[in-house]
């Protein structure tokens, strides 16, 4: 079942809104072999449904302002990254690809960005000689061609940079590159909030400078969330430095960055943490997240060799 599973999903990617009766002659499948299938992707954080006779990808429904992924999963694998400012000079593809090819081999259910998929473009007039893309049309068709293909879904918000390109075109690159791409969905800008089964999670990117400690903004904002709507995980972005810490039952995630250190960062006397995390959550038989186990992956080298 996994096999055809994952023939499947290769299928929708490459075929963009195919009819029924289209997958049904190209796959050798009943119709409803083929409901079946769409039901299962949707277990594992797929959406799709079907709309005039076609298959077409969807976000997650949304409930209270929160998007619900069911899940029947006892042990869910998630892998937490950030800040990658895809179409730099500085982006670092070598790690994230490296990133995805682990996932793959580990098994992970999800992938989660909090942001800054893109460098975006600034009012700074320097950022241009920094871009290897400096057009909205470069940067986004850097992103779909470049960004790895996974049957990993990858649920994404946007981050401070990615969100310069409204200020500039009044476009949504984030979005915009989601419609492009089966395996990356689109959540919203800067905050939103996931329910993965009965596991609450919040991505948060965040903006402004860099604080006097590290914690200090992942705690101010921790704060001004109301005790009953605390999630299990938050995670955010934002100021390329990884740490964790536990308040209460909630589990918090500074995601670093995957990228080198910028000219205009060096100056101003920032830092950049490359890293990611892998994280764990294991649930008691009616679903509660029960246990959450973390494990930081740090990158200093140069290049990965690959």
């Amino acid at each position: 079942m996994e096999e055809l599973l994952d023939k499947f999903l290769r299928y929708l990617q490459l075929k963009k809104k195919p009819y029924i009766n289209k997958i049904v002659e190209d796959l050798d499948l009943k119709e409803y072999e083929v409901l079946g299938l769409i039901e299962l992707l949707k277990q594992k954080g797929y959406y799709f449904e079907i709309i005039n006779e076609q298959v077409v990808k969807i976000k997650p429904k949304r409930e209270n302002d929160v998007y619900v992924i069911p899940n029947k999963l006892d042990h869910l694998k998630i892998l937490m990254i950030s800040d990658t400012h895809l179409a730099s000079k500085y982006d670092r593809l070598d790690i994230l690809k490296y990133l995805y090819d682990e996932a793959s081999k580990k098994k992970v259910d999800y992938v989660l960005h909090s942001g800054d998929l893109t460098d975006g473009r600034s009012n700074r007039e320097e950022q241009v000689y920094h871009l290897k893309e400096a057009s909205y049309t470069g940067q986004r068709d850097y992103v779909i061609d470049k960004y790895p293909k996974s049957d990993i879904p990858t649920y994404l918000i946007a981050g401070n940079h990615d969100l310069w390109w409204i200020k500039q075109c009044g476009a949504d690159i984030c979005k915009d590159i989601s419609n492009k791409r089966d395996d990356i969905h689109y959540l919203g800008s800067d905050c939103e909030d996931l329910k993965i089964g009965k596991l609450r999670i919040r991505m948060y990117h965040g903006k402004g400078g860099n604080s006097y400690a590290k914690s200090y903004k992942l705690q101010k904002y921790l704060d001004s969330i109301v005790p009953e709507e605390r999630p299990h995980i938050l995670q955010t972005g934002h100021i390329h430095q990884a740490f964790y810490l536990k308040e209460g039952n909630t589990h918090c995630f500074q995601t670093s960055c995957l990228q080198d250190l910028t000219p205009f960062e060096r100056s101003m006397g920032f830092r950049n943490d490359k890293s990611a995390w892998w994280v764990d959550v294991y649930m008691d038989n009616k679903g509660n997240p029960v246990k959450i186990q973390q494990e930081l992956e740090e990158f200093n080298q140069k290049k990965l060799r690959r």
